[in-house]
């Protein structure tokens, strides 16, 4: 019966004058009043799907909010820094800080569906490297606040429209490395025919390596490979870099070949200097050498735990490379006239040694 009543309603559907006819004769049948129900549902129904999509998106951009109205980072004192996000509603939530090496990460979870701030795309300071906004999920951010330097985290302090975050910057200090010599200029030869350039170019590289690694310091070297600078050149260089501090690498000889062991050259006193035209702060002379004098003498500390320091190892040295404006000291890694620290300098285990010492005496000489 059903069957028969639905083709027939599918025939008469066909034709509207032949079905108006017929339903005049069976209006009251509920049978037909039912598939005509079933048929509206259907047709709604199709409507309905066809315009979800449609509606799920323009209710997505209704609901979703601008919830975060401002971000500002002030810096309260030396490298004392604030981190403030401020929201244009209420939030009942406690963020999720981590610390990275170099920034920080916070964890935004809103109850609702959010969108990332236009104005938080891209920032740039002396010390702001970005601030970044991700989509973590539909109602939830990721914001990154990185940073040219190390951070160390202070506090933090929630309101129902604001984060406040403390935080230090962990400024990093400038080492400048000068392997002495270079190209047409050797250097002393050592006893075992071996060049004083080809040593300092080695040790300042592994220096170089050994700061860099310890993520305190910034380092530049004055040659990173063999070639001929003038002196002129290494003093231009040196002053254009803005470094807290130099070293630089030599090797010793001397015709009592029985001599033997580390020693380390700083500016003498203002009085014993020979020609202070050269000199770049004649001012501060007194307080950079002070300051040169303490490095020397952490160093004097430290060295003999890995190597033998010569007699008089820390010495005055009326030397030009040493007048340049800034702490300063010229170590001579070893006598290459005597054949056991020949022997030494071309030995990475020895050379390794002296640069864990330069390293721990720079990080006394900072209070790291």
């Amino acid at each position: 019966m059903p069957q028969t009543l639905a083709g027939t309603y599918m025939r008469l559907s066909q034709n509207k004058k032949e079905r108006s006819k017929f339903f005049q004769g069976v209006e009251g049948d509920s049978t037909w009043r039912f598939i005509s129900f079933l048929q509206k549902i259907s047709y709604y129904a199709t409507v309905f799907l066809l315009l979800l999509p449609l509606c799920t998106s323009v209710w997505s951009k209704v609901a979703s909010s601008q919830v975060v109205k401002k971000i500002s980072i002030k810096r309260e004192k030396e490298n004392h820094y604030v981190l403030c996000i401020d929201f244009d509603e209420k939030v009942s939530f406690v963020p999720r800080i981590h610390t990275l090496p170099c920034g920080l990460k916070i964890l935004l979870s809103f109850g609702s569906d959010v969108e990332i701030p236009p104005a938080a795309r891209g920032h740039s300071g002396s010390v702001i490297r970005g601030l970044f906004f991700e989509k973590f999920s539909s109602s939830s951010l990721m914001f990154v606040c990185a940073l040219r330097e190390n951070v160390t985290f202070i506090s933090k302090k929630y309101t129902d429209h604001s984060i406040k975050i403390e935080f230090l910057v962990n400024k990093k200090h400038t080492v400048i490395i000068d392997a002495g010599h270079g190209g047409k200029d050797p250097g002393a030869k050592s006893i075992i025919g071996s060049y004083e350039k080809n040593v300092t170019l080695v040790t300042a590289i592994e220096l170089r390596n050994a700061l860099l690694r310890s993520g305190k310091y910034r380092v530049i070297l004055t040659r990173d490979r063999d070639e001929f600078i003038s002196m002129e050149e290494r003093v231009n260089k040196i002053n254009s870099s803005n470094a807290d501090i130099l070293i630089s690498l030599h090797t010793d000889s001397n015709d009592d070949k029985n001599l033997r062991g580390l020693s380390i050259y700083v500016l003498p006193s203002l009085d014993q200097i020979r020609d202070k035209s050269d000199i770049e702060d004649i001012q501060n002379y007194e307080k950079i050498r002070a300051r040169s004098l303490r490095f020397a003498k952490n160093l004097t500390r430290y060295i003999p735990n890995c190597c033998r320091m010569g007699n008089r190892s820390c010495r005055d040295g009326d030397l030009k490379i040493l007048k340049i404006g800034i702490p300063a000291a010229l170590v001579e890694l070893g006598c290459c006239s005597n054949k056991i620290d020949s022997e030494l300098l071309h030995s990475k285990i020895f050379r390794a040694k002296t640069v864990k010492a330069i390293l721990y005496a720079l990080d006394k000489f900072f209070e790291r």
